[in-house]
């Protein structure tokens, strides 16, 4: 495989399988953890939004476009009693288990009316009672929605809101919000909701880690918001200097894992998310076995326009099933295709894929393989410096008396909530 290393003064060459190895050696706590059981269906109740962020993973990647959201025809809008239908029948395929409904978009808060349509009808249904709901938004119309149906504002579970900074960062990548206004939404939404809020930051190229996460101090220490995540956002270009960017994020990184470090001395568990995964990893010797969204296992459905996907953020014009004459079918399709190209990036033999599992086949199928090849090489600089650190975390844990199973239920179960790695 051919490719453009990039060097870092500890890890050497990123490029190489070995470059970063997840210790082999005896974990550091025989403690075990519970996880949770779950199923994830995504409803795409619009395809509108006017955000205009910068790399829309939904233009240049789902759509293949890199025209502004704004500007494209989507076809993408929920008919709330068709969608309900659809999941009720995937609901009675998997038995007893807990369902999360995740509104995704688009921005669905442009179609408030459809998302508690659906909700209403599912809440009223046989297996409402098996049902917990999380949306994705950009944060700006929560007061609008809270002022007209508060009842069902009251029963999302879990909020991720796209926050890229400060407000000078995240205007820049982010140009159709207006950053006052969605703080102004996260102060009404934290005195009218309980739901967990999750910020989430997106990562380009140009922007700063280390702003996003200060953004997330901030907000974190005035209530507004519990939990962070942060991932690099996908994209069909090559990074234009990745080695410049690897030195800014490595340090970066290192001052979060300071900070995170210090208030863990201390007791205090800074819900990162997928950090605190990492770290769960780490001290376990845990394996993920698969990748990280685990498209390939086929037990989460996104529903689009009627049909049912394996992920919505797949170009792929091949549903799985839809709905005829009141009636799910569904296709019995082996998707480990989607995953094939696990192979040709030597997934097998790198050093960081018992916690990796192998980048978003997103990026691969729809990006460039070398865009993702250079993920790579960020995932093992971003486990080389957590786990640099995993025997002072795990001593603060053992001092602090804070249990595995404690930075699972806090924080490390919403990692399949999100992109799961950064």
């Amino acid at each position: 495989m051919s490719c453009r290393p990039v060097y870092h003064p500890r890890f050497g060459d990123l490029s190489l399988l070995d470059a970063v190895n997840i210790s082999g050696k005896a974990s550091l706590s025989d403690e075990i953890f519970k996880e949770e059981e779950s199923l994830m269906i995504h409803l795409t109740v619009t395809g509108r939004c006017y955000a205009q962020c910068k790399g829309c993973v939904n233009s240049a990647i789902t759509l293949g476009s890199d025209e502004p959201r704004s500007s494209l025809i989507t076809f993408q809008e929920s008919e709330p009693e068709r969608d309900a239908a659809i999941i009720m029948d995937l609901a009675r395929r998997c038995k007893d288990s807990l369902i999360t409904v995740c509104f995704y978009g688009g921005e669905p808060f442009l179609a408030i009316e459809k998302m508690e349509k659906v909700w209403s009808l599912l809440s009223q249904s046989k297996i409402g009672n098996r049902l917990r709901y999380m949306v994705y938004t950009n944060g700006e119309l929560l007061i609008d929605a809270l002022n007209r149906y508060p009842e069902f504002m009251k029963e999302i579970w879990l909020y991720s809101i796209s926050i890229d900074g400060d407000e000078e960062q995240h205007e820049r990548v982010r140009q159709g919000t207006n950053f006052k206004e969605i703080i102004r939404n996260l102060k009404e939404l934290s005195v009218r909701s309980k739901g967990h809020i999750l910020h989430w930051s997106t990562l380009r190229e140009e922007q700063s880690l280390l702003t996003c996460f200060e953004e997330f101090m901030r907000l974190y220490e005035e209530g507004l918001v519990n939990h962070f995540f942060w991932h690099w956002t996908e994209n069909r270009e090559a990074f234009d200097n990745l080695q410049s960017y690897v030195q800014k994020y490595g340090q970066e990184l290192e001052k979060v894992m300071d900070i995170y470090i210090e208030r863990l001395s201390k007791g205090e568990l800074l819900s990162i998310v997928h950090l605190n995964e990492l770290i769960l990893y780490l001290i376990t010797g845990k394996e993920r076995g698969h990748t990280a969204c685990g498209v390939e296992l086929a037990q989460n459905y996104d529903i689009v326009s009627g049909k049912v996907y394996a992920c919505a953020d797949l170009p792929s014009p091949r549903s799985l099933g839809e709905l005829k004459n009141g009636h799910l079918s569904l296709n019995e399709y082996d998707l480990n295709s989607l995953v094939s190209y696990k192979e040709w990036l030597g997934c097998q033999k790198c050093g960081v894929h018992p916690y990796c599992g192998g980048r978003c086949p997103v990026q691969f199928l729809a990006g460039t393989p070398e865009r993702t090849h250079q993920y790579c090489q960020l995932m093992r600089l971003h486990v080389g410096i957590v786990q640099e650190r995993i025997e002072e975390i795990a001593t603060c844990l053992g001092k602090n008396r804070i249990s595995l199973q404690e930075i699972y239920d806090r924080s490390a179960f919403l990692a399949k909530y999100t992109d799961v790695v950064p």
